[in-house]
């Protein structure tokens, strides 16, 4: 009685003052504890019953199977698995049950499978254990075949819980069509009301990119949402990059939805607002941390996205606070810390940080080694990075390419382009980052014939396809040989390629046709490019014309830029000054200075400064003798000496004014007239 009431610890009183305790006893007591979640005690009472000579019934054989696996006992489940296999037990179907899902939560999938085989008998509870098992695990594959088996060799229907499996599996294999294959069998089945079931198919459009089915279904098929129905949609949204869809989403859960976030959400929530740069936004989520008492120091999960956050809105004190905070942080954690450092020009904090994580018997991985070798590459410190190199060798981490290609790049970075060479050609296995890598490192060091010759090794080789970053890396190298023809030789190859349709190419090929003298074929590639345009497209051909003596049309190109909806940046105005520069465009370049600091709240940088100065320079410094009576441009020289903080020269140009020599026009606003 008390058992089945759940007062587990009255019904344990009452068995302890029973003196002679039988079969029935010792079961309601372990059904009791086992029901309960009682799981350690509930192995203690089994093996008191064996040894009492008393053998467990069906139900308590289960729950003390149950018990191995919710504590992660292979050894004590073993043993009652030879005690099932001994007793000829293996007809029993629910004892067969919970021995496969035993193994699956310890991690065994082998030893499930294997019972899963052996077993004369099976219900659909079998298997969906492993169907589910497969699922959780990320073999996809072996459960979707396991389904097309139930299916073709036993008269089974698949039940709520095999779809869950199969909702899973779709979205681990992010396979779109077999999940809207089940999806709309489940609408057809009348289904989908089902919360759990509607809420895996959130889940499963959320983790093969499909937000907008997500969404649909989260927002028509769900009459109710659980928690956890909002947080798929979230983390649909967060990893697939809709940060701000995912911010939105999470002031409606917390504002309308009136459920209580858990660290689940929290942790989904922060990513968004950290690749957004939104510093303010990740404060206000670690105040909601507070309030809501979740707590970082013992969250691993959640304490390592608020490192993370930080890091990425360069708040480096902030983060490094939160970390101090973490109780034992695990190789991740230690990894983002490093990251923040890196992104936030506090390199020489990598190796430190790395040595400490090592005293605290944390073992690094390849992403920890990846984040070091950038360390030292930002650093240009050579030795550190060749003591890395060693540490690597000693540790096995030589086998992932990604930490060669970092090594290959740290190399690079420290200007020892035969170091790089050497370990480049000692690689047994390249992917395309590699070739890449070596490309570009060739091409930044001016070394573009090396850079064509590597490139045909890797046609040769024909085993990596050439992507967006090689074309551009080629496209940089031709820029500079051939003769001045290079950006018509890489044309035609990005064409043969089919790659001269993406944004970043076609911008590339611009450039190398500028930088060659071929303006009008550059002009041609940008007036076929249409939509394929952004803004670095039309800051490419500015600058294209201006390099080119084409002062005239990079004010045409500058209107019509404005005119097609696209904001001019700052790298916009660079070239629009420089254009005017080197075309004696002093007026103009008067205009798009004020026009970027006034209409657009650009402040100038020392790009924007040097502009200026050559354009002045250009003219002689005779603005006064050319335009005696205009007061623009010694208001223009004055506000530049000042925000170069010589505030000597500027009070002399202001002078000028207090003596009366020149008179600055009355400005006027509309709420004069």
């Amino acid at each position: 009685m008390y058992s089945k009431l759940s007062r587990i610890q009255d019904a344990f009183r009452v068995f302890e003052e029973i003196p002679i305790r039988d079969y029935t006893t010792y079961n309601s007591l372990m059904c009791g504890f086992g029901s309960n979640g009682f799981y350690e005690e509930a192995v203690v009472i089994f093996d008191q019953m064996l040894e009492s000579d008393f053998f467990p019934n069906v139900a308590s054989i289960s729950y003390a199977i149950r018990a191995c696996g919710e504590l992660g006992s292979l050894d004590r489940g073993s043993l009652i698995h030879d005690c099932v296999i001994k007793n000829g037990l293996y007809s029993d179907v629910p004892i067969v049950n919970s021995l496969i899902s035993m193994y699956i939560k310890v991690g065994r999938l082998d030893l499930g499978r294997q019972v899963f085989d052996d077993t004369p008998k099976k219900d659909i509870i079998s298997w969906n254990s492993m169907i589910t098992g497969y699922a959780r695990s990320g073999y996809w594959v072996e459960a979707f075949e396991l389904y097309i088996s139930m299916r073709k060799f036993e008269n089974l229907d698949p039940s709520r819980v095999t779809f869950l499996g199969l909702a899973l599996a779709c979205g681990q294999a992010h396979n779109l069509d077999l999940g809207k294959t089940i999806h709309g069998y489940l609408i057809r089945s009348g289904l989908m009301s089902d919360v759990r079931l509607g809420t895996s198919i959130v889940d499963m459009y959320s983790k093969c990119g499909a937000v907008k089915f997500a969404r649909s279904v989260f927002e028509e098929d769900l009459p109710e949402k659980s928690l956890i129905s909002w947080n798929s949609l979230l983390a649909g949204y967060s990893q697939n990059g809709y940060n701000h869809e995912a911010v939105l989403l999470f002031q409606q859960m917390f504002v309308d939805a009136n459920l209580k976030l858990d660290a689940f959400t929290i942790a989904n929530v922060v990513p968004a607002y950290a690749n957004s740069a939104d510093l303010q936004g990740v404060r206000s989520i670690h105040s909601i941390i507070v309030k809501n008492g979740l707590e970082l120091d013992g969250d691993i999960v959640l304490g390592t996205a608020m490192v993370d956050a930080y890091g990425k809105c360069s708040d480096i004190e902030a983060a490094t606070s939160v970390f101090n905070c973490i109780q034992n942080p695990s190789a991740v954690t230690w990894n983002v810390m490093i990251s923040g450092y890196v992104l936030n020009r506090h390199a020489e904090q990598g190796i430190p940080l790395f040595l400490e994580m090592l005293n605290s018997n944390v073992f690094p991985d390849s992403i920890t080694m990846v984040m070091l070798f950038q360390s030292c590459g930002e650093l240009g410190s050579l030795k550190q990075g060749s003591m890395l190199h060693g540490y690597c060798l000693s540790k096995g981490f030589d086998s992932h390419a990604t930490v060669n290609n970092a090594m290959i790049d740290m190399y690079i970075r420290c200007g020892c382009m035969k170091s790089s060479q050497v370990l480049f050609n000692s690689m047994p296995h390249k992917n395309v980052v590699t070739w890449n890598t070596m490309l570009g490192g060739y091409v930044k060091r001016g070394h573009s014939a090396m850079a064509l010759k590597l490139f045909l090794c890797m046609q040769l080789e024909n085993m990596h396809k050439p992507d967006l970053v090689t074309m551009i890396s080629i496209i940089q190298a031709c820029t500079y040989i051939s003769g001045g023809r290079g950006g018509e030789m890489v044309h035609g190859f990005a064409l043969k390629l089919g790659l001269d349709s993406d944004t970043l190419v076609a911008n590339s090929l611009v450039d190398a046709y500028a930088k060659n003298g071929l303006i009008i074929e550059a002009r041609s590639l940008f007036d076929q490019m249409d939509r394929l345009r952004d803004q670095s497209s039309w800051n490419v051909m500015i600058a294209a014309c201006g390099v080119n003596g084409k002062g005239e049309e990079t004010s045409s190109l500058f209107l019509q830029m404005e005119e097609d909806g696209f904001e001019p940046n700052s790298i916009t105005f660079v070239s629009l000054l420089s254009s005017c520069s080197h075309s004696g465009m002093i007026n103009e370049g008067c205009h798009y200075f004020d026009l970027m600091v006034s209409k657009y709240g650009i402040q100038p940088s020392l790009e924007h400064l040097t502009c200026i100065i050559d354009m002045f320079g250009r003219a002689g410094e005779q603005l006064s003798r050319s335009a005696p009576d205009k007061c623009g441009y010694h208001t223009l020289l004055s506000n530049l000496y000042a925000s170069g903080s010589k505030w000597d020269e500027a009070a002399k140009v202001r002078k000028i004014f207090e003596d009366g020599k020149l008179t600055k026009k009355r400005g006027w606003s509309l709420a004069m007239m």
